[in-house]
C-alpha cells in the first residue's frame, strides 16, 4: 500500500499559508472533495498505527532533499495535517480522534515535530477581521 502524496499534497505552499476564513473554506471544501479519497486505506483499515508510519514513510520519500525533509518544507507539511488533514478526518469519521490520535503521534516521532490537531470549527472561530492589517476581532 501506498499513499498519493503528490496529489494529497499538491500546491502545499499555497494552501499552507492561509489568509481568510472564505479562503479556508474554499481550499477545506476542495480537500474534502477531491483529495480526503486518498487517505481511505488510512482511515477505513483498522490498523491505523501502520498505515500512519506507511504515510510518513511516504511524505519523506516525496519531499527529501539530500536524505531529509527540510525545515521550511516540514514547517508547510506541519501546516498541511493542522489545517486539512486532521480536520477532514474529524469532520468525515465517527472514530476520527483515535485516528488522529495515532496519526499526529507518529507524525510527530517519524518527523521529529511538535504538532497537534484541532477540529473545522475550532480553526474556523480562530479567524480576526482585520481592517489595514490591523486586528480588531475576532469574525
Amino acid at each position: 500500500m501506498s499513499f498519493e502524496v503528490r496529489k494529497i499534497f499538491e500546491d502545499l505552499s499555497h494552501l499552507s499559508k492561509v489568509h481568510t476564513k472564505k479562503e479556508y473554506a474554499a481550499a477545506m471544501d476542495m480537500f474534502r472533495a477531491d483529495r480526503f479519497s486518498l487517505l481511505r486505506d488510512l482511515t477505513e483499515s483498522g490498523d491505523y498505527a501502520a498505515n500512519s508510519l506507511v504515510l510518513c514513510q511516504d511524505v519523506q520519500d516525496e519531499f527529501k532533499k539530500f536524505g531529509k525533509v527540510r525545515a521550511a518544507e516540514l514547517m508547510n507539511l506541519n501546516y498541511f495535517m493542522i489545517y486539512y488533514v486532521f480536520p477532514s478526518i474529524l469532520l468525515e469519521k465517527e472514530n476520527g480522534a483515535e485516528i488522529c490520535d495515532i496519526l499526529r503521534d507518529t507524525w510527530n516521532d517519524f518527523f521529529k515535530a511538535n504538532i497537534n490537531y484541532t477540529d473545522y470549527e475550532s480553526l474556523m472561530s480562530g479567524f480576526q477581521t482585520k481592517i489595514f492589517g490591523i486586528p480588531i476581532g475576532k469574525n
